[in-house]
């Protein structure tokens, strides 16, 4: 098995299954020699399970004006939408959410764009024009974030403010862990988070529905996966998904939250107002979790915010 994967390839799993199937039909007793193979089997499938990359992809960012930033991150294909106004300025990076696409972005964006800052939309792992990753996790689109950060000219840039909308709110998030290291972390401004996953272990619960008495069982999977995976982060806990531990930011934040959000509900809320940090928090009624490209309450915060704490 490669050393940063946590899964055995598709020929690995489907030689298990007809090593197994052939065990017990041909051989006396057979089903019980071949109960460790089913073992593994089940554990490979649940581990595909934990880390399972999106199925649905949407629409590509396709607009003039910006540049499409492309690089490399350890062989993988990274990409961005970069738009740099012709004077030095403040960048906004925004990172959307599951199974979203930076080009739903395009509205707040100009926002930020038509008050002279740059902007860059972020493509994770699987997202837009990025392609599909086997066995997905935050961690890779991290790197692959800190990777891209590292190709913007930095003559041409005074601070960095990230915006992050429900599971790109998290990725924001990680950054701010001791472990991620780069220039914008001396230049980080401010951050801004849209109705943001802050923590993983309620997310797994969901998944696990009636399972859910096994999280435990679930958790030790993950995390040992997580560490085949990233074995740089071989210290890695279970306890490290979820803030405060995977990531306190330390600078001025935004925090737009849907009231009646259908899909994070309120616990993710509830848990970063439970941090001792500089946020300005909104509960929005009209504010869905994900569909609305346009809201005026929301988009009237972020002015504010750029006017107060950005540009000034």
């Amino acid at each position: 098995m490669d050393r940063r994967k946590a899964t055995m390839s598709g020929f690995s799993l489907s030689l298990l299954t007809v090593l197994g199937l052939t065990s017990t039909i041909i051989m006396p007793y057979g089903y019980i020699v071949s109960l460790p193979l089913y073992a593994i089997i089940v554990h490979q499938l649940l581990l595909r399970l934990i880390f399972r990359g999106p199925s649905v992809r949407r629409e590509p960012f396709e607009y003039d004006g910006w540049e499409l930033l492309q690089t490399t991150n350890d062989g993988v294909d990274v990409f961005g939408h970069l738009h740099m106004q012709e004077e030095k300025a403040d960048l906004v990076v925004f990172i959307h959410g599951w199974e979203s696409t930076a080009e739903r972005f395009l509205e707040r964006m100009n926002l930020f764009k038509q008050r002279g800052l740059h902007t860059l939309a972020f493509n994770m792992r699987g997202h837009g024009l990025a392609p599909y990753t086997p066995e997905w996790t935050a961690g890779k689109v991290i790197s692959d974030l800190k990777v891209m950060l590292n190709e913007i000219d930095l003559k041409s840039i005074d601070r960095i403010h990230f915006y992050g909308h429900s599971l790109g709110g998290f990725v924001s998030l990680g950054l701010f862990n001791h472990r991620n290291v780069g220039w914008w972390r001396e230049r980080t401004g401010t951050l801004m988070l849209e109705s943001p996953m802050v923590a993983y272990s309620p997310i797994m619960r969901t998944l696990l529905g009636k399972l859910a008495i096994f999280e435990n069982v679930f958790a030790t999977m993950a995390v040992n996966g997580f560490r085949k995976i990233h074995p740089e982060f071989h210290d890695l806990e279970w306890k490290d998904i979820d803030i405060p531990y995977w990531g306190v930011p330390d600078v001025p934040t935004l925090l737009l939250q849907s009231a009646n959000d259908n899909r994070l509900g309120r616990e993710h809320y509830d848990r970063f107002m439970e941090l001792d940090v500089d946020v300005e928090a909104h509960l929005i009624e009209s504010l869905s979790h994900s569909r609305n490209r346009v809201d005026k309450e929301r988009d009237e915060l972020i002015v504010q915010w750029i006017e107060s704490r950005i540009l000034n």
